[in-house]
């Protein structure tokens, strides 16, 4: 994966993690705890490219679409 690829994925991981965190009023403790038990941010990691074009609100959508099917 090249640099910015990397650095892009990152920040894909950031804008899930603080989005997904602000609609479910939770903590990042709630946050890194549900991460554990389903592996959000892998997910992100593994397929950044789907989060791309998306906005904040199909982020969140997507994530808890994830959840569910977990």
């Amino acid at each position: 994966m090249s640099e910015k690829r990397l650095n892009n994925t990152i920040f894909l991981m950031y804008l899930v993690t603080e989005n997904f965190r602000k609609r479910h009023n939770m903590s990042i403790d709630d946050f890194l705890a549900l991460d554990s038990k389903c592996a959000i941010l892998n997910y992100v990691a593994e397929c950044p490219g789907i989060f791309d074009s998306m906005t904040n609100d199909e982020m969140i959508e997507e994530i808890e679409a994830y959840i569910c099917s977990e």
